[in-house]
């Protein structure tokens, strides 16, 4: 998938105060100042009168500059090594699997959403989740001892990823490369983090797109979502997440009723063969078979470089 450029993240305003940041690194407001005022080590961006705003950027040198007084240098070594670590390392933001598991066991969610951001940016959000994200939580999940309680890691990138996706939708062109198609998510709830991958990407590209769940909740099934759903138009693709005999019974259930074009996404997804029905290992194979059913001529080399 071509990749989908924060917009919106990079408009947005992500600066921080002084007594933030301070906060943060465990120093006093007076002593940035200092540094500031010393090594060069303050906001890289400020207008004449106004007050100081740290920048992520800004903040992760300082972190180099407290890192480094921690490791016994003096202070103006470590400032000289913070400036040229970050110098040499401009996009220290994109990560491996391992360093962003690295990140999320140190407990530091402002961190972990930088980099989300920073990789989505370089690499895209689908191949985000499946290059990085989902090795990562598979990491965090076999690891045995436990978790601690209140901070959980494997949903606190859970999470931080959720807002990256909101922010990628937000961010997503005014302009529709496809006509606005109706496309149904169905999904169970081990899925539903890849299910809104999915979703984002082809709303990326024009699709209007809605996650319905197939679990069933106070008495309400997949059936009786989906024929709530279809009162607006019936989709021009049904995308099924899951697996086992429940998700099987969920994607027969459709074809029966409906019997429209239906992508079947996974390697634990049920082998259901029917007209009309393919199935695809990736996420990835996903956005790009169901884009080619539904503008065959978009020239997807365009998308995220507008």
């Amino acid at each position: 998938m071509p990749r989908a450029i924060l917009t919106h993240v990079a408009h947005a305003d992500r600066s921080r105060t002084v007594s933030s940041v301070a906060d943060e690194l465990g120093v006093s407001a007076s002593t940035l100042r200092t540094w500031e005022r010393r090594y060069g080590l303050g906001p890289a961006r400020r207008e004449a009168g106004s007050r100081r705003r740290y920048q992520p950027e800004d903040v992760e040198r300082l972190r180099a500059m407290v890192n480094h007084l921690h490791a016994g240098l003096p202070a103006a070594e470590a400032a000289k090594r913070a400036l040229s670590d970050i110098a040499a390392h401009p996009n220290a933001g994109h990560v491996t699997a391992s360093q962003l598991r690295s990140i999320v066991l140190s407990d530091d969610i402002s961190r972990l959403e930088d980099a989300l951001e920073a990789t989505v940016a370089s690499h895209g959000l689908v191949h985000t989740w499946s290059r990085f994200v989902e090795p990562t939580l598979k990491a965090l999940r076999t690891t045995p001892g436990g978790d601690p309680v209140g901070a959980p890691p494997a949903l606190m990138l859970l999470n931080a990823f959720q807002r990256v996706c909101r922010s990628v939708h937000l961010s997503r062109p005014a302009r529709s490369f496809v006509g606005g198609d109706r496309v149904a998510l169905i999904t169970d709830a081990l899925h539903e983090t890849p299910a809104q991958v999915i979703g984002v990407a082809l709303a990326w590209y024009g699709c209007d797109v809605r996650v319905l769940s197939s679990e069933h909740y106070g008495g309400v099934c997949a059936d009786d979502r989906f024929r709530e759903y279809v009162r607006a138009g019936v989709p021009a693709i049904a995308i099924v997440l899951g697996c086992g005999p429940a998700c099987a019974d969920t994607i027969e259930g459709l074809i029966s009723r409906y019997g429209g074009p239906t992508i079947i996404v996974g390697t634990d997804a049920p082998d259901i063969l029917a007209p009309h029905v393919q199935r695809v290992r990736t996420i990835n194979a996903c956005v790009e078979e169901a884009l080619a059913l539904l503008a065959p001529q978009a020239d997807l080399q365009l998308v995220g470089r507008s």
